[in-house]
């Protein structure tokens, strides 16, 4: 299992982006992220873009960016913001395609130069002290960058590169500066932790273990589906409370006012969906990874493949789900054996052995992983259970990868084979059958001269 840790732990990094996205979102429409500099509106809601490009890259330091840049656009678009925001909106400009680029567009290079540069640190010889200078100089680029498109998109307001100095000469630039480092550094170290790793190796089993673990998405869609529409209910019911008590004291509603209200409205329903958002995604890697526990005192202690009970119990459970239709794709019953693996133990050692068994467990993790159950049954005997139907000629291709990867294991100058007995499942059928009909056909291959595989005619 530790061998393949490092190979999957970065596929599940999306947790984290989306994560980042949804703090993004929650801080743009919320005082943690906000405060007001004449003659703008300068915040500290790049701190996730940051995060996003200390820990993932350019690419997804820039989707939080334009994250940022939506939601900036948004706030613009309002009647009680003022004249120097206003050149954000492209409703209130007069100039939508300006205040996009300067809005989003800056936001959007923001994010892929920061994370550039953090690139470019964390390949030096010190990565620690690159960080905290890209971290301590990421508020600065950030004006930069704003001020920048303003020069460019809109040189009659006044303002160009030459402004970011205001920002530098700032009495809150240096406690923002080391809050910053802080929360870089933390995240960063966080992310090189052991445990981490780990919860992100988990997270790919869950996610990629096929029916290894099965976890019902359907559930958390439904459940993100409740979350929204109760935003939207809280949010109107919100909105419509506000209205009543202005109608109350005896105020008239201009179309400006009412709209205003509106604005706001959409802002708190934003912020909401950010913090159910956040709370879906907490509750959801928790599930997983208590689900992978769960099932990882149930594994194979050497290949992280499925015992043989629990195996045959997964076995059973899907069979009964299995629609037997008749068609040119089904199911289908694998047994494998090692050839000669005997001579390799004792000509080698054990421990050439268990290497043997681990790189074809994952080599099975690779070919089946996604289509159905592979476990180990018991010395080098293994069996793969496909649920996910397919045709003949499909499993074929897969088996004959699955051979060419085998036969590059490296035992010194020993080929590594293996017999294999395949069985399509057109009838209804147990476990223990389908086990027994397979291991029939393994033994056939074996007699024909090993390293191949013999199919069951289907039913």
């Amino acid at each position: 299992m530790q061998i393949s840790l490092k190979k999957k732990t970065g596929e599940q990094d999306g947790y984290l982006l989306w994560t980042l996205v949804a703090i993004e979102l929650f801080m743009s429409f919320s005082f943690l992220g906000y405060i007001h500099i004449e003659p703008i509106s300068i915040t500290f809601v790049y701190i996730p873009i940051l995060v996003a490009g200390c820990l993932l890259g350019p690419k997804e330091a820039a989707l939080v960016g334009t994250v940022f840049g939506l939601a900036s656009m948004w706030k613009a678009t309002a009647f009680y913001v003022g004249a120097g925001d206003a050149i954000f909106s492209p409703f209130m400009s007069g100039r939508p395609v300006e205040s996009f680029l300067l809005s989003v567009g800056s936001r959007m290079a923001f994010g892929f130069i920061i994370g550039f540069l953090y690139l470019i640190a964390k390949r030096t010889k010190y990565p620690l002290i690159g960080i905290v200078l890209v971290s301590t100089v990421g508020r600065t680029i950030h004006a930069f960058c704003v001020y920048a498109f303003m020069g460019l998109l809109f040189p009659e307001a006044g303002f160009g590169i030459a402004n970011t100095w205001d920002d530098l000469l700032r009495a809150d630039y240096l406690p923002m500066a080391a809050a910053t480092d802080f929360v870089v550094i933390l995240c960063y170290m966080l992310g090189k932790t052991a445990y981490v790793k780990k919860l992100k190796y988990h997270l790919h089993m869950v996610d990629h273990g096929n029916a290894l673990i099965s976890y019902r998405r359907r559930w958390l869609m439904v459940l993100g589906g409740l979350v929204f529409l109760s935003s939207i209910s809280v949010a109107m019911y919100f909105t419509d409370r506000i209205t009543r008590v202005i109608l109350q004291h005896g105020v008239n509603l201009t179309e400006e006012i009412s709209y205003d209200i509106m604005h706001l409205q959409i802002q708190f329903l934003f912020g909401m969906i950010a913090l159910a958002v956040l709370l879906i995604i907490v509750i959801t890697i928790y599930q997983k990874n208590s689900l992978y526990l769960y099932y990882e005192a149930k594994l194979d202690g050497l290949t992280g493949l499925l015992s043989r009970q629990q195996f045959f119990q997964e076995a059973e459970r899907l069979l009964e789900g299995l629609p037997f239709e008749k068609g040119e794709k089904t199911a289908y019953f694998i047994m494998i054996d090692v050839d000669l693996f005997k001579k390799i133990n004792d000509q080698y050692g054990h421990p050439a052995g268990d290497k043997v068994l681990v790189e074809i467990a994952a080599g099975l993790k690779k070919a089946f992983g996604k289509k159905g159950l592979t476990g180990r049954l018991g010395g080098d005997e293994f069996a793969v259970f496909i649920h996910h139907f397919m045709t003949e000629k499909e499993l074929k291709e897969l088996l004959t990868r699955l051979k060419e990867d085998i036969s590059r294991i490296d035992v010194l100058e020993t080929a590594v084979t293996c017999s294999v007995g395949v069985i399509p499942i057109g009838e209804r059928c147990t476990a223990d059958e389908m086990y027994h009909r397979a291991d029939v056909l393994l033994y056939e291959a074996k007699r024909k001269g090993r390293d191949q595989f013999v199919f069951e005619e289907r039913p």
